[in-house]
């Protein structure tokens, strides 16, 4: 180690406060930068997990592959695994009341297959043998048909087979076309386990039978079988080649069928000729290859990159800014050294390496420790997102802590670039100083007359105006701390907006709705069923409720408003609705009319936007306005495609939706009427939506689940949604203010260095005006005036650039919304305060520090 080396050490050492304040400032950037790459790493896995548990850890899958071609796969040494399926046949399923869904098909698997394939155990255990066998749970709710666990099953499998066709689960059963099963054998399987419906690679939704899997032996496999093959994913951007070689057809075409790639329909039927020659019929996973290969590819990951992206910007400028500012304050307290260095022989290399290498120590404290505070930011954030996203669990979908050292170099080397970037300026300053200036510490001064206000001298005194000029003549030393300032207060008062606006709405769009429960249920007509949604809405809890049945008319005798100028044909439909007897009674009471008066009559609603002539003008304006012309006991008449037809008299036209529906939009008119009318004209509705208002909606929720066990019933808590929302919203707002704090915390430390040091630079000043008579009081008084001319000067700035921005952000989210723009009056107080305590905090543990100094000695030393 040589002796400037040594020099920069010691000088390290001698000025610890500034040296541990710049290693804070490299740690947090450092931090930060790990965080936001580590999460987005761990983003992406959790897609990537998702995907596999949902479709299956597989690239590309082959079908009807004969038993001794497996070995041709396997050996392939770009394929790091493969899992085998067999194609064991279709059963009749006579009990099914899914007229679409006739069969049972059954699906061997190896035991990896079963591991990798999607195949979700919600009961019971996978099977050991070729006799054990797991069924869907589909086969109770969607064909009502139920088995359990130990029973036994005796099937006759065979083929499906269509005028001379085999058939598979990619084609739907034809309820117009005979089809036969062939072939068949006798099997016998018991239940032990039951499965979630499998991945729709495996069983199409289309797919004429319910799949149940069994265990198949790898080594007895006879005849085809399907292939699901892993790829290794350093080959995986090649995966069109490893599939055409695969397949024994032409890469490049392949390639460019896969990609859409033809200028001509000749070249788009030659690419279809060459895939048609393939050996095997094949399904690609195109989402996870791309998760794996080139995750900006996807929109929710793209959006994921391009926010990490410009994160990562916003920390390095201001990095840059903060730490740079650290090696322009060593340098002005070294000016005298590097001109003695100068002055005995060295270079100016000497001095520019000299200042890099100092950086290069800063680093490599500060670096490590950075990363390790971001790993750790990261897994606690993890744990968090988790917590706050636990009804998402259910879906599968959970963020793993993920260190990933792609990651990790990436934060290393964007922290190093920061490093250099905020020295290599430093050092080339450095390496200019002139010898003989630097030691008379004439460096940098010019004389110039500063003019201020006679105001500042009379509001002030003597002390403001000093403060004030001193502001002005060293604009560059105060310029980064007011920059500072200003970004970090723009920044917190944006940001803060833009959550509170995101709280807004969603507090809006739950107040909006009157319920917090609903489902949907085919009735069919059934007295059961009706039975059953008569009997939920009487669970207990159940504060309001509204059973609504519906169907759609066509209008005869259009009387459409001849002031709109155009009406979509469909939009000119209405739609009958009845709301359930006790509702009906309550909405009309809010109208103020009569039961007995509308009983047999409809309530129509009819305002929609509609575009107008403009009076006097040829321009469009679109506005709220009825469709039709109809007034009050006017009579409709409608008809439908079924041949019903009847007239309904008009008892009043209203804007008001009743209870449960005001939040949904319709496309056609809506005419309420009573339930007795509704009865009596039409009583043919298959299908009804029922809207609750509970106490508890989470255990109605349970009630609803016990009482239609084992029924195709949609149920939709609103309550739950709304909490997960909410739950989204402080991730949001945690990821947000976590990244204002340590934004904000660098923004500290750089104002924290520039006062402080500025401080200890201006000691021979403070000296001197001590020694012509100045008073601590009035010394102290001066220091705050100066606190209060930087803290006004910022916030003059940063106050209208947040409003400003705050507004943008308005003006982008709030489209289409009823939402007025309110100055973030709140964040701005906030700032304001947090600025003026922060300034005078920093300013006071620098006065305590210059008033220890004995005045002559400093003036003394600035002489020798």
């Amino acid at each position: 180690m040589n002796l400037l080396s040594k020099l920069t050490i010691k000088n390290l050492k001698l000025n610890k406060k500034r040296t541990i304040v710049t290693i804070i400032g490299i740690m947090l950037s450092v931090a930060l930068l790990t965080a936001v790459s580590s999460m987005y790493s761990s983003s992406l896995q959790a897609f990537i997990n998702y995907e596999t548990a949902e479709k299956g850890n597989f690239h590309v899958a082959y079908f009807n592959v004969p038993s001794d071609e497996i070995d041709l796969i396997r050996n392939n040494r770009k394929i790091d695994d493969i899992f085998l399926t067999s194609d064991i046949g279709y059963s009749y399923l006579k009990e099914s009341k899914n007229e679409y869904k006739p069969y049972i098909f059954v699906k061997g698997f190896t035991n990896d297959a079963l591991d990798n394939l999607s195949i979700k155990l919600v009961d019971g255990r996978m099977p050991e043998d070729e006799s054990e066998i797991l069924i869907p749970t589909h086969l109770n709710t969607n064909g009502r048909v139920k088995y359990n666990i130990g029973d036994k099953l005796t099937l006759k499998v065979g083929k499906r087979v269509r005028e001379g066709n085999t058939l598979t689960q990619d084609n739907p059963y034809d309820l117009d076309v005979v089809e036969e099963l062939t072939n068949k054998t006798t099997r016998t399987y018991t239940i032990v386990g039951i499965m979630e419906r499998p991945a729709s690679n495996i069983e199409p939704y289309s797919a004429p039978g319910y799949t149940l899997a069994t265990l198949i032996d790898e080594n007895n496999i006879v005849g085809d079988v399907n292939v699901y093959s892993k790829y290794n994913l350093r080959d995986l951007d090649n995966f069109e080649d490893i599939t055409a070689n695969i397949l024994g057809i032409n890469a490049n075409k392949f390639k460019k069928h896969l990609n859409g790639e033809h200028n001509s329909v000749e070249e788009f039927d030659s690419y279809e000729q060459e895939v048609a020659k393939a050996k095997y019929k094949y399904n690609i996973n195109y989402y996870l290859i791309m998760l794996q290969t080139n995750p900006l590819k996807e929109s929710s990951m793209k959006g994921l990159g391009v926010a990490v992206f410009i994160v990562c910007i916003i920390i390095v400028i201001s990095s840059v800014f903060c730490i740079k500012n650290s090696f322009d304050i060593s340098i002005t307290e070294k000016t005298k050294q590097y001109g003695m260095l100068r002055s005995v022989g060295a270079t100016k290399k000497q001095i520019k390496h000299n200042v890099l290498y100092e950086a290069f120590i800063l680093g490599i404290i500060g670096i490590p420790l950075g990363i390790l505070a971001g790993l750790i930011a990261s897994f606690i954030l993890c744990i968090l997102c988790n917590y706050l996203l636990k009804d998402l669990m259910t879906y599968g979908f959970e963020i793993p802590f993920v260190i990933n050292y792609i990651a990790l170099i990436f934060s290393m080397i964007l922290g190093s670039v920061t490093i250099y970037l905020s020295a290599v300026k430093s050092a080339r300053r450095a390496s200019k100083i002139s010898p003989i200036d630097s030691i008379r510490n004439s460096a940098g001064i010019k004389i110039k007359r500063i003019r201020s206000s006679k105001l500042i001298n009379k509001i002030f005194g003597i002390g403001g105006e000093i403060s004030y000029k001193n502001l002005k003549r060293n604009k560059k030393k105060y310029r980064t701390t007011v920059v500072s300032i200003i970004v970090s207060a723009t920044v917190f008062i944006a940001l803060s907006y833009f959550i509170s606006l995101f709280y807004l709405e969603l507090s809006n769009e739950i107040n909006a709705f009157d319920y917090n429960i609903s489902y949907s249920y085919h009735v069919n007509n059934d007295t059961s069923r009706i039975a059953k949604v008569n009997e939920s809405v009487k669970l207990e809890g159940v504060e309001n409720y509204s059973i609504v049945r519906s169907e759609n008319f066509k209008v005869k005798n259009k009387k459409v408003n001849e002031s709109i100028n155009y009406v979509d044909e469909k939009t000119n439909d209405i739609t009958v609705m009845s709301i359930s007897d006790h509702q009906f009674k309550l909405y009309i009471k809010g109208l103020n009319l009569n039961y007995n008066d509308v009983v047999d009559k409809g309530i129509l609603m009819d305002l929609f936007e509609v575009s107008k002539q403009e009076k006097g003008s040829d321009k469009t304006i679109i506005e709220n306005d009825h469709l039709f012309a109809y007034k009050n006991g006017d009579k409709i008449s409608l008809y439908n495609d079924d041949n019903l037809s009847f007239d309904v008299e008009l008892a009043t036209q209203t804007d008001i939706k009743p209870f449960g529906i005001k939040t949904i939009y319709y496309d056609n008119s809506l005419l309420i009427v009573s339930d007795k009318f509704f009865n009596n004209n039409i009583n043919d509705s298959n299908y009804v939506q029922v809207f609750a208002e509970s106490s508890n909606p989470d255990a109605y929720q349970d009630m609803l689940d016990e009482l239609f066990e084992d029924e195709d019933i949609n149920i939709y808590n609103f309550a739950e949604n709304a909490r997960l929302t909410r739950n989204l919203l402080t991730l949001i707002s945690i990821f947000l203010y976590g990244f204002i704090i340590v934004v904000s915390l660098i923004g500290v430390t750089n104002i924290f260095n520039t006062i402080t040091t500025n401080m200890e630079l201006r000691k021979p000043e403070f000296a001197m005006l001590k020694s012509i008579g100045m008073t601590k009081k009035e010394f102290s008084r001066m220091i705050r005036l100066e606190s209060i001319f930087m803290c006004a000067k910022s916030l003059i700035i940063a106050i209208p650039l947040g409003i400003a921005i705050s507004y943008l952000i308005y003006k982008e989210l709030s489209e289409g919304t009823a939402i007025k723009f309110y100055p973030p009056l709140f964040p701005i107080i906030i700032t304001i305060i947090a600025v003026i305590i922060l300034i005078n905090i920093i300013m006071k543990f620098s006065i305590k520090k210059i008033n220890k100094q004995n005045t002559i000695e400093t003036i003394r030393n600035e002489n020798i």
